[in-house]
């Protein structure tokens, strides 16, 4: 019998707290203590319409650094236990439980927000264990500024299962399959962090995990949770709240892997045999915390102050968050106490100030009770500084950003040019910034100011535009190897640049020769003749604008005129994606005057139809097949000494579709359907249809595979399906993609 190192959530005496399962381990982990060979999850986390996870984050707390509360989709706050007298709290130990609760040297090391737990008996003496929590701990497990973190946790535990064996685990906020473990703690063991693991002092990274709407005591079930909580964490009980109408712990494996447990499943046909019991093993019954918040809080989002007018009065902006329909005063020494405005859960007020912004400025929600209070930290004050432009002349070279400072005294800095200075004008708070000589403008200018304010601004660009670049001369041939008599075009019209004239020359042997290049309807391209075997060159010199000029050569092998011909098709080409263009190269042939593609009896492929039989470089374009099809293609090279061939072959790699997973999920006529391609791309749909039993097909909808972390993935997904979609029972889907890939008979979960 194998053991899993397991903790309870039972209520205790506030001396003899100790810590739960949900221990503090600030990563995001999907791991075990050994290695997890599979871990699928489904559905996915987070706000799918509005009814999945959690929704806000409250302002924090300054006492302690926390939010106040979160709020799940269902509009239920609650807030952060840190009461070791309350009967329905759990934490870690404090330094000092004589004493109260105070950050940082007599607080916990964890505590939380919403826990719900559920052991199962697996038989044999060993244990499984479900916990779920939205919790809050610190990064290096020692409580101190800065280091706050917060993540939702789903955790799964479960001892004395089948090595390698996957198995189904389905809980309130999802389904996971994992591949039990072999190793000193072996069998499930998974857990999952999701949240704000590093601190930034927002604390909305948790919002994505999956452990919300909060679970709560079914309040159709007696007893009803004690007032102002979820439910009572020292009692198992049912609950409600499961987005997804699965409000149990349940295991699911093969055939003996549960032998002996009190909790098997009472429907026979879970788990992976149709008949046995022991494949099985549920729980309904919970142990719960939530403590309902009470209050809404306030906190101060930002703060800036300016003088403005000839008085040199001083004004204080004040902005700040909670609640809607909240009651906030702002306070503090030579202050008049002033009421914020407000909108939705936004606050906004201006307040006079006599010099500096007071040490004990402060916003104060008289709503709450007792009255929360957020003091201004000096760190979010900063003089109000405003670019009122940024412009960059081009044809001077010149920066010029005026900027205004809500501090006459302010010292302002240019990002990028430290010795720029600006000159003070108007009424000693408008500074213009002129930086001379910039080659190239910053897209975005930024102002900072020693008195906390900074503000950015777009640099709009003014003048002409710049000169055209210089010409780059670039002269290519359709053959480098030619017979007498043979002719050929030299083009230059990839030649970069305004060409405003260009010149040809040529020579033979390393002598001059005329009468060799013939002029066409382009400047940039002449006809080539050889009168006579030997070594051409010829030369091509475009001038252009600003009296720039640039001058290439190409070198030409002239054969006597009996020279046979050879052919040369390219490189075979493979692994081609469906519906791609192909382009055949044939510019390799020596000694020809003429081209001659033709596609090969041997081909496997559908048909295909070149953009020219009797050009060096036809293409087409792969039709899609659901197989690895090969087009044998042969290049005919006619020249004035004969003809050659050579074949080339292209291959086409159609599309593979995996899947991840594949169910219908009664309660909300809802299909859903993941897995993964071999092509990401616009062109590639994928097509999921329902093998209907005694009927047509059904096309249910389409996904576009989309690289993610780069994986190709793709996610379909149909809510309230029409009935005439809804199965009745588990069955299969027919699975293609538009660049081949196929699953005829994928099986799905009927949940």
């Amino acid at each position: 019998m194998t053991l899993l190192p397991t903790f309870s959530l039972r209520r205790v005496p506030a001396g003899a707290r100790r810590r739960s399962l949900v221990a503090a381990g600030a990563v995001l982990a999907l791991a075990g203590s050994g290695v997890v060979a599979a871990y699928a999850v489904t559905p996915p986390p987070a706000h799918i319409d509005n009814t999945v996870g959690l929704k806000e984050v409250g302002p924090i707390d300054e006492d302690n650094g926390f939010p106040l509360w979160y709020k799940d989709t269902n509009n239920v706050r609650l807030e952060l236990c840190l009461d070791p007298a309350d009967p329905y709290c759990i934490m870690a130990d404090i330094p000092d439980p004589q004493s109260p609760v105070s950050f940082p040297n007599n607080v916990p090391d964890e505590a939380f927000w919403a826990v719900a737990e559920s052991p199962l008996d697996a038989g044999g003496g060993d244990k499984g264990l479900l916990v779920t929590a939205v919790e809050a701990a610190f990064s290096n497990e020692v409580p101190a500024p800065k280091t706050q973190v917060s993540f939702g946790r789903v955790r799964v535990r479960v001892a004395g299962v089948i090595d390698g064996a996957t198995y189904t685990v389905t809980h309130p906020f999802g389904k996971d399959e994992i591949v039990a473990e072999a190793d000193t703690v072996k069998g499930l063991n998974v857990t999952e962090d999701i949240g704000s693991l590093t601190w930034d002092g927002t604390f909305d990274q948790t919002l994505g995990a999956r452990t919300g709407p909060f679970l709560r005591w079914d309040p159709d079930i007696a007893p009803a949770a004690p007032a102002g909580y979820l439910g009572d964490v020292g009692v198992e009980h049912e609950v409600v709240g499961s987005p997804y109408n699965t409000n149990f712990f349940r295991v699911e494996g093969p055939a003996g892997s549960f032998t002996g447990s009190t909790q098997q499943c009472t429907d026979a046909s879970l788990g992976d045999s149709p008949t046995a019991t022991d494949d099985c093993i549920e729980n309904y019954q919970f142990a719960v915390q939530g403590k309902i918040a009470t209050r809404a809080g306030v906190q101060v989002t930002h703060a800036t102050y300016r003088e403005t007018g000839s008085s040199g009065d001083k004004y204080v902006d004040l902005f700040a968050k909670s609640e809607p329909g909240q009651t906030l005063v702002v306070s503090g020494t030579g202050v008049s106490q002033t009421v914020m405005r407000s909108s939705g859960g936004k606050y906004f007020a201006r307040v006079k100030v006599n010099g500096a912004p007071p040490a004990d400025l402060a916003v104060t929600n008289t709503t709450d009770s007792p009255d929360m209070v957020d003091h201004v930290d000096s760190s979010l004050f900063g003089d109000k500084v405003h670019i009122d432009s940024a412009v960059y002349d081009i044809d001077a070279k010149e920066l010029e950003v005026v900027v205004d400072s809500g501090d006459p005294t302010a010292t302002l800095k240019l990002a990028g040019y430290p010795d720029a200075v600006p000159v003070v004008s108007g009424m000693n708070t408008v500074r213009t910034f002129t930086v001379s000589d910039v080659d190239v403008p910053p897209a975005e200018a930024l102002v900072t100011s020693n008195k906390g304010g900074f503000d950015t601004d777009d640099v709009v660009i003014d003048g002409n535009d710049l000169p055209s670049s210089q010409v780059v001369a670039d002269l290519t041939a359709t053959s480098t190897d030619l017979t007498v008599g043979q002719s050929i075009t030299l083009d230059g019209t990839a030649t970069q640049g305004v060409v405003s004239s260009v010149t040809f020359s040529a020579t033979r042997n390393g002598a001059p020769v005329s009468g060799v290049l013939a002029t066409t309807g382009n400047q940039l391209t002449r006809t080539f003749t050889a009168p006579g075997d030997g070594v051409y060159v010829v030369t091509m010199t475009v001038a252009g604008a600003g009296n720039s000029t640039s001058t290439t050569s190409i070198t030409l092998h002239v054969e006597g005129a009996a020279t046979p011909p050879t052919a040369d098709a390219g490189v075979d080409q493979s692994g081609i994606v469906p519906t791609s263009v192909v382009t055949l190269n044939g510019s390799g042939s020596a000694f020809a005057t003429s081209y001659l593609w033709s596609i090969l009896p041997t081909s496997t492929g559908p048909g295909i139809t070149l953009s020219s039989l009797t050009t060096a470089n036809p293409t087409f374009v792969v039709p899609p097949s659901t197989t690895v099809a090969r087009w044998d293609l042969q290049l005919t090279v006619t020249g004035p000494g004969g003809s050659d061939t050579d074949p080339v072959t292209v291959t086409n790699a159609p599309d593979v579709l995996t899947i991840d997973a594949a169910s219908y999920k009664r309660g909300g006529n809802e299909w859903r359907v993941r897995g993964g391609a071999d092509h990401c791309s616009a062109n590639n749909t994928v097509t999921v249809t329902w093998n209907k039993p005694n009927a047509a097909p059904v096309t249910l909808g389409t996904a576009t595979p989309a690289l993610d972390l780069g994986v190709c993935t793709w996610d379909f997904r149909l809510k309230n399906a029409p009935a005439a979609q809804r199965p009745t029972g588990a069955g299969t889907l027919k699975i293609t993609s538009a660049l081949g890939g196929q699953v005829l008979a994928q099986p799905f979960t009927f949940l």
